[in-house]
């Protein structure tokens, strides 16, 4: 199983951080800044564990400080003293958590196998002691122990609701799809279409018919994406299809209506 891509397992937890209202704790349980603190306190414990291991030390972790409602408090209030506080602080050692968390990681190689007492508790009764390999609980940190304080801290939200736009402004998005059967072209005859296939985004932004243009990654069909302000869908069809790299049948376009609240998107006179 491929390691757990950090980053991203947190951006969830980050993002609640940066962008919810949070209601206080009916039921006497932690408040939200207190479940941050918890995951960013952890999150050293658990980093500090596996530098220790990948620099040869004695390692042991407990996660008595993690747990500690009078130091998640006091780590609360240094980072408002410190870090400009309040929840974008907490969001930004979070980051910062992580961040040395990955560091760790890559540090550790071939190490990650390398068991560590692990002493955890949880509402004063001992739930593991024993050991674990590092590599295995710094995975599980990030996923089944985030998970349930991202639920913790979801259910703190005030339940997020918004109005649709009043006005929108009009886009026409084009997908180019990777066509059928690869184009037989020689190197020289591959280049000067791409050339072209440029030149004709060049055209279309100099006459003020196009927004962005640009390859992504991460999709087998899906080459690249055009964003056309032509008035309508049929109008941005045409010029699509005008690009040579699809004239060719290297691309195929598709082109869909794309409404965005007016103003959200500037772009660059």
């Amino acid at each position: 199983m491929p390691p757990v891509n950090l980053q991203a397992a947190y951006a969830p937890f980050v993002a609640s951080l940066l962008g919810a209202d949070f209601a206080p704790s009916t039921d006497g349980g932690w408040t939200a800044e207190l479940v941050a603190a918890h995951v960013i306190v952890n999150n050293d414990l658990i980093a500090q564990t596996a530098e220790k291991v990948a620099t040869g030390e004695p390692a042991t972790y407990d996660n008595l400080r993690s747990v500690d409602e009078t130091e998640l408090a006091r780590y609360v209030a240094e980072v408002a003293e410190v870090a400009a506080g309040g929840m974008p602080g907490l969001a930004r050692e979070v980051e910062r958590s992580v961040a040395r968390l990955e560091r760790a990681r890559e540090a550790l190689g071939e190490l990650a196998d390398t068991p560590v007492h692990v002493h955890i508790e949880d509402g004063g009764e001992v739930v593991v002691d024993g050991p674990r390999p590092i590599g295995a609980f710094l995975e599980a940190n990030a996923s089944s122990h985030l998970a349930q304080h991202l639920e913790q801290l979801k259910a703190l939200e005030m339940v997020a609701e918004a109005d649709p736009p009043s006005e929108f402004d009009e886009y026409q998005l084009v997908l180019l799809v990777r066509g059928l059967k690869p184009l037989e072209l020689d190197e020289e005859a591959a280049a000067t279409l791409h050339r072209r296939h440029l030149g004709h985004f060049r055209k279309m932004r100099a006459a003020g018919l196009m927004k962005a243009a640009g390859p992504i990654s991460g999709d087998e069909s899906i080459a690249g994406i055009c964003i056309y302000r032509a008035g309508s869908v049929e109008r941005a069809r045409a010029l699509a299809e005008d690009d040579p790299a699809v004239r060719a049948g290297k691309f195929v376009a598709q082109v869909m209506r794309w409404n965005t609240g007016k103003g959200s998107v500037l772009w660059p006179e």
